[in-house]
């Protein structure tokens, strides 16, 4: 699934090109496929913590780990 079709026009096209590379790892890490309903949860997890500030590794790590 692209993480566009949940992000629902809230981030720039920059936010959602980050997004989407980090979505594709985190199912890549977890073993997910894209289309699962835990990449769902994932990817609003995703987008709940990028807007709360976290970036790069530590957003990652932080979500690999659950």
């Amino acid at each position: 699934m692209p993480i566009t079709q949940l992000a629902h026009g809230t981030f720039e096209p920059e936010d959602i090109a980050i997004l989407q590379e980090m979505f594709d790892q985190l199912c890549a890490l977890r073993g997910i496929t894209r289309e699962s309903p835990e990449a769902t949860t994932a990817a609003e997890s995703l987008m709940a913590r990028y807007k709360s500030g976290l970036r790069g590794d530590e957003l990652l790590q932080t979500l690999a780990s659950k």
